[in-house]
This record gives C-alpha cells, structure tokens and sequence, in this order.
C-alpha cells in the first residue's frame, strides 16, 4: 500500500470521530464500531501482515497485545485522573507540598505505563524473532506518524468545507 493510500485509509477512518464527536449521546457512535475500535482493528491487520505471522503466531501475538492495550489503556486514564487532580489544585490554588504529591503520583504513573511497554515488548521474544520485533517498533511510529497526519488532513478538509465560497 502507498503512503497516500495508507493516508486516505486513516482519514476515513478518522473523519467520523472528528465530525461526529461523541455520536448518539447514548454511549454508542453513529455507525457500529467506535471509530477507535476501527484504527486499532486496522493497526493490527497491518501488524500481522508486516511481520508476517503465521496462523499460530498470529493468534498469539494478538492475544498478547490485547492484554497490553487493556493494559496500557487502564494506565492511561489512572495518568489522566491524576492529571485531573493536578488541574483541581491549579484551580483551587493549592500550596506547592500538594503539588509535589500531585507530580509523584504523574510520575508513578509514568513509570507504570515505562514498565508496562517494556514488559510488553521484552515479551514478545518467544513469540517474535528480533526481525520480527524490529519492524514492530518501526511500524509503531509510522503508524502514528500516519495518523497524526490523517487527522490534521482531516480537519483542513472540514476547515475548507465550512468556510463560505468566494
């Protein structure tokens, strides 16, 4: 796939959370999957195919990185709630002890989230050969590269679609 198609690929995706938000309000988006559940499914099918991993393999590797995700998304929002209570006590005006306390709690979490990425990846050495792992990591970033960039073509187009014709 070329790197416009894979581009084009992850604004589709992307497009409905941009301009639906939070879709029905009731919990549920517009449209079955949540647009996250659809990058991630595609994240994974491109992960499988670029390491390509044979049947037993895939099985595995999948199930290990399921765990990891759940993992690191319960991290990622105990980093936001202490980020939260950081911003509580900017609001409330807090004496600097509090916000010591407040930056330990940021930190630890931090180092969770460190251990939890290198237990991951440390792990996958009975599963993936060091090739294998290699070409993972560089996926990982253009993967992301792609999808940041996904997202601000996303939002350009909705800029030029909502400013009046000249």
């Amino acid at each position: 796939m070329t790197n416009r198609t894979l581009v084009s690929l992850a604004a589709s995706l992307l497009f409905p959370l941009l301009a639906f938000g939070q879709g029905t309000g009731q919990g549920e988006p517009q449209g079955g999957d949540r647009p996250s559940e659809r990058i991630d499914n595609l994240r994974k099918v491109r992960l499988v195919e670029l390491l390509e991993l044979k049947e037993d393999q895939s099985v595995r590797f999948l199930a290990r990185l399921n765990e990891h995700d759940a993992a690191r998304r319960n991290l990622m929002k105990e980093r936001g709630d202490a980020l939260d209570r950081l911003e509580r006590l900017i609001r409330n005006k807090a004496e600097d002890g509090e916000y010591e306390k407040a930056f330990a709690d940021v930190a630890a979490v931090d180092d969770k989230i460190a251990a939890e990425r290198k237990s991951f990846f440390t792990g996958l050495s009975d599963i993936l050969t060091p090739t294998q792992r290699a070409k993972m990591l560089i996926f990982e970033r253009r993967f992301e590269r792609e999808l940041r960039e996904a997202m601000r073509e996303a939002q350009r187009r909705r800029r030029e679609q909502s400013q009046p014709p000249q």
